[in-house]
């Protein structure tokens, strides 16, 4: 049975420090984000879902091959209209089934459009307040790098995952927005895992370019905010024995202005600074890192990908067209095409080789044009993590 709650029932108080926090940090964490009740209900529903076998494998791409995160398993609630034909298929045969979601409605029907809305109120706010404050300021800080708009579409509603690690799983570093044509700009990860202690595991680090990086447990109602094409990420394994829960909401930006071509293409004109401390006070709040970020976490990503993967079998994806990608090295795909599981024979050593090799071309291919400024990054990024 579903208990009907109401938008102001379960969407906690979100004021203007949240969007400060994501502006200065490029994250923010709320604890207590849901009703206790009601993130109860959802983790026995999402739980018994699980054991109705409605959860399916997750995979994400690298390179050209679909790879298998062992022990994690999800359940899609997107709204069908912005999946793909596959996708919808699978709607409908979950709608046709009659298959009760439990509370997980509520999260559809009503927490996960009134929290785009709610955070667009209040980022619109924050820029006509902003607006308000450059044109009435004669000598505006020219230390200060303001930082982008969110963008948020508020007429679209989230895009929604229930994500379930049934033990030892984990999530290499990625963005969950790669590039073209994803849309996500904001990522909203709510964890539901009441009996969760200092050893489990499954903490999310988020590593914001050449600054710190944060390990943030997953505590049962807290919520992780953070901006989906410039924050890199990871989840760490879970204990073995340890089972984590959580669902993700990802925010739409408008068109034309996430991944716009400002934020996707690294020309000769881009890379015109005056000095190193420039260009990396830029990169910092562009979502361009995303070029340069597999070649300046090099060693990083490379020791999250084999971590999560079970070595010796993968997927391959043959006759894409007009699909989604939702994700590139550790995100989800949403690729239009047929799979076909490949049974090439490959022990875990050959297969661990190949991995080994595409990251270090990928890598190679950065450095040969931008050495320079990669080493540099590098040795910022070292500073940081060592100071």
């Amino acid at each position: 049975m579903i208990i009907s709650q109401s938008q102001s029932t379960l969407l906690p108080s979100l004021n203007s420090s949240i969007l400060t926090d994501l502006h200065e940090n490029q994250y923010a964490i709320i604890d207590d984000f849901l009703p206790l009740s009601f993130a109860n209900q959802l983790l026995d529903d999402a739980n018994r879902l699980y054991a109705q076998n409605y959860f399916q494998q997750h995979y994400f791409q690298f390179g050209g091959s679909l790879l298998k995160k062992p022990n994690i398993y999800e359940l899609d609630l997107t709204d069908p209209s912005l999946t793909s034909r596959r996708q919808q298929q699978q709607q409908q045969q979950r709608q046709s089934s009659r298959i009760d979601l439990g509370q997980w409605d509520n999260v559809i029907q009503s927490l996960g459009p009134s929290f785009v809305s709610k955070i667009d109120e209040l980022e619109t706010r924050r820029q006509r307040e902003r607006q308000h404050h450059d044109n009435s300021t004669s000598t505006p800080d020219s230390k200060s790098i303001p930082s982008p708009s969110l963008a948020l579409d508020a007429e679209t509603p989230p895009a929604i995952k229930v994500q379930l690690n049934t033990g030892g799983g984990s999530f290499p570093w990625h963005y969950d927005n790669p590039g073209p044509p994803n849309q996500r700009s904001l990522t909203c990860v709510v964890y539901l895992n009441p009996h969760w202690k200092v050893g489990d595991g499954g903490e999310i680090v988020l590593w914001p370019f050449l600054s710190s990086s944060l390990e943030i447990p997953p505590l049962h109602r807290r919520a992780v905010l953070f901006w989906s094409d410039r924050v890199l990420h990871r989840v760490l394994p879970s204990r073995s024995d340890a089972r984590r829960v959580c669902f993700s909401m990802w925010c739409h930006g408008k068109r034309g202005v996430v991944n716009s071509k400002e934020e996707t293409v690294l020309s000769k004109d881009v890379l015109r600074f005056g000095s190193y401390d420039e260009a990396e006070a830029f990169f910092r709040r562009s979502a361009l890192q995303r070029v340069l970020s597999r070649a300046v976490y090099g060693e990083e990503y490379l020791e999250s990908l084999l971590e999560c993967l079970v070595v010796g079998g993968r997927r391959r994806k043959k006759n894409v067209e007009n699909g989604d990608r939702d994700g590139d090295e550790g995100g989800d795909i949403g690729k239009e095409g047929t799979e076909e599981m490949e049974s090439e024979g490959m022990s875990s050593k050959e297969e661990e080789k190949k991995l080994v090799r595409q990251h270090e071309a990928n890598v190679a291919a950065i450095l040969t044009k931008l050495r320079p400024l990669i080493d540099e990054f590098r040795r910022r990024k070292d500073a940081v993590r060592g100071g």
